[in-house]
């Protein structure tokens, strides 16, 4: 929808301290040519039409709205951004350039946008004339000033931005001073209709702070604190992973395929925060802040909010994976003159930062991160000058990279670092040594209990699943040297939605045929199996060979289960 009720001078460099001075010193009730003057005398605006678009009046008197009284209550920050909207919301040139310049298509402020010579292409598009420089020069000045955005300067020139502040703050602020100029100069009509944060969004009002519509709709909302989480006591069976992660720091869970790693350690996180695993999730706490609020205090702000336990995030291993994924890194920015580099969190320095600033609100909430595979990557070159962090907490370390200014960083004592690490894959290392005396290593079994415990259909899935994993422990045994590759329970457990026995037993013999048996096959490809002994355990299950197709062998299998649980069914019947 259209703003701006009148052509204000784009060239006269009015601050945002002079308006909200003005405001703080004008009341309710003076004329039009009192407002003026105090305005002149301010250098805040000379004619008196400006004066009338940028305040409120009624029959040349002043009319006090939300601007004035956050100026007269001392809140500079609110009343320099009403003052901001009261700027764009007068002039309609400096509406079109914020809202089509200075702002992606989603509402985000665009760092290509913020550069005078961007604007001032913008300002000549609308045929501004000869004022098209100095009005970019005072209009990206303002915005500074609110400020909406820290500038890049090439002498007294803005030449892009280097950092977009919080602006989520204000929006209740300007919900409320877009409704009283809406009533007061527009229509009381319109202001009656619809639901004021609705009627700020058709004014555009989110892309004036470089907000999305459903970032403006969220932070117009009050945000309330929410209890905190409660936890219960340590489960047995993470009792010692947890003594472990409280007096070392850094826990490694490390086994075969299916032993059920990564599950124990999602296990961990859903006891550490009370039960609030996804609200816990730091991927999920930045998504739902405003982009340019990303930082680590205003997270750790939101995790006090919402009274978390603890906050998590998991990242995985790969033999691609450096320094630059997981601690920190140079990332390209757009600006007006091409792209520049900004150094930036990765995950470990972001949650350190986080973590810390955690402590310093007074926080106990745990910070934890998951690393998946964690011997998938060369340990050296991902961690880098941190392998002394780890084990000297809260100790500075200089980095290659500054993040906000600060090339030090610190990994504190309340980050546990959880990795899980698989004993079967023999193409790369097991692990690091300088790594592997800073870490607890707690090794999971193949564990036929936890089959035995499953949710299955009924008795005859259960037996097969049990008669399955038995079988196949048999190939792997201590004499064979080859203990280490035993196929984990996890393999073995229900898996889909089968409602019935049958189904339940087709979905075995087809995770079987397609998960087990290759990779049963590539061990003795490899001669980490002996072939003849896995031959003769696939016949035991009713399976010919070690040639036959995968289809051939989920055929073969599932007539041995069902025969089986057949002759289970009449033996209980008798």
């Amino acid at each position: 929808m259209e703003v701006g009720l009148d052509n204000m001078s784009l060239t006269r460099n009015t601050t945002l301290a002079s308006l909200t001075l003005t405001a703080n010193q004008v009341s309710a009730g003076m004329s039009l040519q009192q407002v003026t003057d105090i305005a002149v005398r301010n250098s805040a605006e000379s004619a008196a039409s400006w004066v009338r678009s940028l305040f409120l009046f009624r029959d040349d008197r002043l009319l006090e709205d939300a601007w004035l009284r956050a100026a007269k209550a001392g809140d500079d920050a609110t009343a320099n951004a009403l003052a901001w909207a009261a700027r764009v919301w007068a002039e309609p040139r400096i509406a079109r350039v914020v809202e089509d310049t200075l702002v992606d298509p989603a509402g985000h402020f665009d760092p290509a946008g913020f550069s005078t010579d961007v604007v001032e292409h913008s300002f000549v598009a609308l045929d501004v004339g000869a004022n098209a420089r100095k009005g970019a020069s005072t209009l990206l000045n303002q915005a500074a000033s609110v400020p909406l955005f820290t500038p890049e300067k090439h002498g007294a020139t803005i030449v892009g931005a280097s950092k977009f502040l919080p602006t989520a703050q204000f929006v209740p602020a300007v919900i409320e001073f877009l409704l009283e100029r809406i009533r007061g100069q527009v229509s009381p009509a319109v202001a009656k209709r619809g639901d004021p944060t609705e009627l700020a969004l058709l004014w555009k009002a989110n892309r004036w702070f470089g907000l999305t519509k459903e970032e403006f709709r969220a932070a117009a909302s009050p945000r309330v604190e929410v209890p905190a989480s409660t936890r219960a006591a340590v489960p047995a069976h993470l009792r010692l992973l947890h003594e472990e992660a409280q007096r070392r720091k850094q826990v490694v869970l490390q086994g075969a395929p299916g032993t059920g790693k990564t599950f124990v350690a999602l296990q961990y996180v859903d006891w550490a925060t009370g039960g609030r695993r996804d609200n816990s999730n730091l991927s999920k706490i930045l998504a739902e802040l405003p982009s340019n609020e990303r930082s680590p205090d205003a997270v750790a702000a939101e995790v006090v909010r919402l009274g978390l336990s603890a906050v998590w995030d998991i990242a995985q291993f790969h033999p691609s994976y450096g320094y630059e994924d997981f601690v920190r890194t140079l990332a390209p920015v757009p600006s007006a003159n091409g792209v520049n580099f900004r150094a930036e969190h990765r995950i470990l320095s972001l949650l350190s930062a986080v973590a810390t600033e955690l402590t310093q609100l007074g926080s106990t909430c745990d910070v934890i991160l998951i690393v998946d595979e964690v011997n998938r990557a060369d340990i050296a070159r991902v961690f880098g000058e941190l392998l002394y962090a780890l084990e000297y907490r809260d100790a500075p370390v200089r980095t290659p990279y500054a993040v906000e200014g600060d090339a030090s960083m610190t990994i504190p004592s309340n980050l546990i670092l959880l990795g899980t690490m698989n004993t079967a894959d023999r193409s790369i290392a097991l692990i690091d040594y300088a790594l592997r005396r800073r870490f607890t290593f707690i090794s999971l079994e193949p564990d036929a209990t936890v089959i035995d415990r499953a949710g299955w259909v009924g008795t005859s899935d259960r037996d097969a699943a049990r008669r399955l994993f038995d079988a196949t422990a048999t190939l792997f045994t201590v004499e064979d040297n080859n203990a280490a590759l035993a196929i984990g329970h996890s393999y073995f457990l229900p898996s889909g939605n089968a409602t019935t026995e049958q189904g339940s037993l087709r979905l075995l013999a087809r995770r079987f045929a397609y998960e087990v048996v290759p990779l049963m096959r590539e061990y003795a490809a490899e001669g980490l199996v002996d072939a003849a002994k896995l031959a003769a355990v696939l016949s035991t299950l009713g399976i010919d060979g070690v040639s036959g197709g995968q289809e051939a062998v989920e055929v073969e299998l599932l007539a041995e289960l069902a025969e089986l649980a057949a002759e289970n069914d009449s033996a209980n019947n008798d």
